[in-house]
């Protein structure tokens, strides 16, 4: 146990709760967190957040691997009308009129995607937009995709 740790404990402060503070304090791109691999305490880069925004993905500087950073409620609250007001009137729904579904291409694991592509996922029986590309760690690719039932969602680009 860390000396941090111990602190927080003695005072009666649960250390995930200190944690959650400190990310409340700190509104830049970086959150402060501990790396069990290090064992140490990094300012950390937000690398993903995740869709229903409860999540933060974080990239330890000194081991190179990613830790979740969990939100609490009201910091969850806050995240959300700040992306509102971001947002403003422009709507991610997406319906299904707005697609040309018979230039479809079904949703394949192993296939490589353009953003503004529409596809077809089959187990959802659902069609969506490519809206986005990503590359993580380990040359994985990612694409994201709107799609008209199930949301905003990230999919697997370019796996044999």
């Amino acid at each position: 146990m860390t000396a941090r740790v111990k602190e927080a404990t003695v005072l009666g402060v649960d250390p995930v709760t200190q944690r959650k503070v400190k990310a409340k304090k700190d509104r830049g791109k970086t959150i402060e967190q501990f790396c069990s691999v290090c064992k140490k305490t990094f300012e950390m880069p937000i690398v993903e957040e995740s869709d229903n925004q409860d999540v933060l993905w974080l990239n330890c500087p000194g081991c190179r691997g990613y830790l979740p950073h969990m939100l609490n409620q009201e910091d969850i609250d806050e995240a959300e009308e700040n992306e509102k007001e971001e947002a403003g009137a422009k709507s991610e729904d997406l319906a299904i009129e707005d697609l040309s579904t018979e230039d479809a291409r079904e949703y394949q694991e192993g296939g490589d995607y353009r953003v503004g592509e529409v596809i077809y996922h089959r187990s959802w029986n659902d069609y969506g937009k490519v809206i986005a590309k990503e590359t993580l760690s380990g040359h994985r690719r990612t694409i994201v995709v709107q799609f008209v039932n199930q949301g905003k969602t990230r999919l697997l680009e370019g796996v044999v």
